[in-house]
Parts: C-alpha cells; structure tokens; sequence
C-alpha cells in the first residue's frame, strides 16, 4: 500500500463519523465569560529560525530560544509555550543526544530567565506517533515523553503535548477504532500515568492526522478515560478524515466541542490548515471559549506554506512582525468580545 492509496474515499471505510453536533446537543454552554485570557505565542512559529540555530546551518536567519523569550515579552505576551524541541539535545526519534546535565542546565535558563521577565511558561511538547505500527516505536515514544515530562517539571510547562500519530500504513487493513484502542489509547494512558505521579497535564493535539475531527478526539479521551489527560485543541487542524485540506469544515463546532476536555490551545490564521485562504474568524472563536468554562492559556502558532511570499525562509530575519501582527489580532478580539452579542 502507498501513501496515495490512503484517501478520504477509502478512509470512510474505516472510520465512520458521529456528526459534531450531536456532540454539542449533549453538552451546555456556560454563562458568558467577560475576562480576560492569558496570550502568548508558542515557538514553533519561529520553528525555521530556531531549527537553523540549532543545526548551526544558516539556512535561515538564526534565533536560539532565550531570545524568543524575551521577543514575547516585548510583545506583550502573558506567556509561551516552549516546545522540547528548541532545548538542545532534544532528538524527535531517539533518546536525548546530550548529557542530562547539559540539557537541564539549558532549561534551568529558561526558567531563570521566564521568571525575570514575568513571563509564563504554558507549555512544552515532544513529537510522538503512537499510531505506529512498531511496538518497539511506540514504546520509545513513550519513554522519550516521560524524559521530556521530567523535563517539563524543571522548566515550570503544567502542560506536556503529545500527538496521536499519523494515519498507519495499515490501516487499511484493519480499522480506526482497533489502532485507536491497542495503540493509542495503551501509550496515552502510561503518558498519563507518569505525568499525573510529576504533576504535568498531558494534552493529546488534534492534528489532521489519525485525529482529524472532534468526534475522534472525543472518543479517544472516553476509551483512555484518565483524569490527568485532556488537549491542546488546534484550531486550524480539524478536517474530515482523510481529506486534502479543512476548507468547507464546521470547524469551530468542532473546537466547540472539544474545549471542555481542552488543557491549552493552539490559535492558527487559517481554520482550514496550510494552502487554503479563509482565516480564523477570531471573534467566532473567542466567543465559544468564552461560553465554555476554559481559563487557561491561548497561545497563538503561525506556520507557512512553502508557496507563501512571507515563509520565514524568504525573509531577512526571523518572523517576528508576521507574529506580532496575529498576536495583537488575537488580543484585539479578546477585548472586543467581552461584551456579549
């Protein structure tokens, strides 16, 4: 089987969805929250620069993490979230590639430096997929995650975010449901487990991949049924399974009916994911959040398509009036949905 066999088409064969309004049928909105929100921005936005600083290649202009800090300070950001993978030492497929001294002695700068300036750590992430096939993957990823959670208590993130996994060669071969159960649900449960024991919430993170809609997230977090496991809801990552892009999608019923379960948030410009042009209505959105009883963080997360005039690569320096510009969008709808319609 090869990448192009696995389609929408093909997928409704495995997969059958309960639409998400049934969903929200079941659920109540809240009494309409006027306050105001913790904003930041999570790094992955500058994930070009960062990579190059870290690779030490230049293929981009450079910025290394602490001076992204202290940007979102400047900015006027109430908190950031510090994905691993811009510590040094953090490896995506294997074990750290540098000594425990070395890497906590990098995160102890973070948090020296996050604690200065008044700034919030709202989260940190690793890349896993726990969808795979390969036990002994599956396995790693799990034992990479609760090195990164261990990580994440000495940084000060209350929230570790990890994926689901991308959608198995073989699930043609058997069911969605079936990879969901014995894969998915067993790595998130024991990631669950050992961030409960350190005090670090784990967030699974829809994101078009094996979790493309509400109705799979849901399901997932009912089968794993353990109180120290929610989301990172990401706005621009709901779809139908297995579909190219999101455009067309109900997607903010969908975010709607996922914050209740939601530990932290991922803000994107387009609801439809890369290559589509409708942007996220953000007074839509900051409206279902305020009918919810969510007061956690909202962080933003930009990110580009090879084809965008403003990709990071084209640039003269890292992106940082691109971010401010959808940071301070963000903030303006905050304020201006205060006072319900």
């Amino acid at each position: 089987m090869n990448n192009t066999e696995i389609n929408e088409v093909s997928l409704a064969k495995v997969y059958k969805q309960v639409p998400t309004k049934l969903y929200l049928e079941n659920s109540r909105r809240g009494e309409y929250y006027s306050g105001d929100y913790k904003l930041g921005v999570n790094l992955y936005s500058f994930s070009h620069n960062l990579f190059s600083w870290l690779k030490g290649d230049n293929s981009v202009p450079p910025v290394d993490t602490l001076s992204l800090i202290r940007f979102c300070k400047e900015i006027g950001c109430d908190c950031v979230d510090i994905t691993s993978y811009f510590i040094p030492g953090y490896e995506n497929f294997a074990m750290p590639s540098k000594s425990d001294k070395e890497i906590y002695s990098y995160v102890e700068s973070i948090r020296k430096l996050s604690e200065e300036l008044g700034i919030e750590i709202s989260g940190t992430g690793v890349k896993n997929d726990f969808a795979d096939p390969n036990p002994e993957r599956r396995a790693l990823d799990v034992q990479r995650t609760k090195y990164w959670i261990d990580v994440a208590v000495a940084m000060g993130a209350p929230v570790m975010r990890v994926f689901n996994g991308e959608i198995s060669k073989d699930i043609l071969t058997t069911d969605w449901e079936t990879i969901a159960k014995e894969r998915i649900v067993p790595a998130l449960i024991e990631c669950a487990d050992y961030g409960a024991s350190k005090g670090i919430q784990i967030g699974m993170q829809n994101h078009a991949d094996i979790t493309s809609t509400a109705d799979q997230v849901i399901r997932i977090l009912e089968w794993a049924n353990h109180p120290n496991l929610g989301v990172v809801n990401d706005t621009g990552c709901y779809k139908t399974f297995g579909a190219a892009t999101g455009d067309g999608y109900p997607w903010y019923d969908d975010i709607e009916a996922v914050i209740p379960y939601t530990y932290n948030f991922q803000v994107k410009r387009l609801p439809g994911g890369l290559n589509t042009e409708t942007l996220t209505d953000l007074d839509e959105l900051f409206t279902r959040i305020r009918y919810s009883n969510y007061r956690g963080y909202v962080p933003l997360e930009t990110i580009w398509s090879n084809s965008d005039p403003i990709h990071p690569g084209k640039l003269s320096e890292p992106p940082y009036e691109q971010v401010r510009v959808f940071f301070e969008e963000i903030k303006a709808a905050m304020i201006r949905t205060k006072v319900q319609k």
